[in-house]
């Protein structure tokens, strides 16, 4: 099995806003909300990158 540099897995809110076409400021708020999957070291907050666009799940919740 390979073992998966930490960069591989995470990612920070201004890699986020760039692949998810939002804010960085937006990604913040949906970090402290608890909206995607994300941990804080000081004030720095850490994403995984294998989520999904949280920006999609909320389009696809309006459309059903």
């Amino acid at each position: 099995m390979k073992i998966k540099r930490i960069e591989e897995l995470v990612m920070g809110t201004e890699k986020a806003a760039e692949l998810w076409g939002l804010s960085q400021d937006h990604i913040k708020k949906l970090c402290r909300e608890g909206k995607c999957e994300a941990f804080r070291i000081g004030n720095t907050w850490i994403l995984l990158k294998d989520q999904p666009n949280p920006r999609r799940i909320k389009q696809s919740a309006e459309d059903e």
